[in-house]
């Protein structure tokens, strides 16, 4: 099958405030850890996450994969006092699409929805 029909070489920001969307969405950059892969999310939901990683497997984020995740945040709570978390569960792979950059590898922009309640902690690393 012919990559660019598999994986969509759209940038994948004209679904950008679409009505569809159920859950309002957190436009925030963390670190994801997904399939032994690590990459940083473009936004955040109660019902999914929407990410960017760098790979040269695309077949290992088809679309219907279910796997395992891990979200590290750093929020900002006032000044001098910061906390991470350590958010972790699994989703299943709804999207994905080729993001083409000139000037450095392609990535990967990877929708995926939450598929069991997260389980959050502070993370003290």
């Amino acid at each position: 099958m012919d990559a660019r029909k598999k994986y969509s070489d759209r940038r994948c920001s004209e679904r950008e405030g679409s009505p569809r969307r159920s859950n309002w969405r957190l436009n925030r950059s963390f670190d994801i850890s997904i399939l032994d892969h690590r990459g940083r999310t473009v936004n955040v939901s109660a019902s999914g996450v929407y990410f960017e990683v760098t790979t040269d497997d695309m077949e290992v984020f088809s679309v219907g994969t279910t796997t395992p995740l891990q979200i590290k945040t750093d929020i900002h709570l006032y000044e001098g006092m910061d906390e991470k978390y350590l958010i972790s569960g699994s989703g299943e792979i709804i999207r994905n699409c080729m993001i083409e950059n000139p000037a450095h590898v392609n990535s990967l922009g990877v929708a995926l929805e939450f598929t069991e309640k997260l389980d959050t902690k502070l993370d003290n690393d």
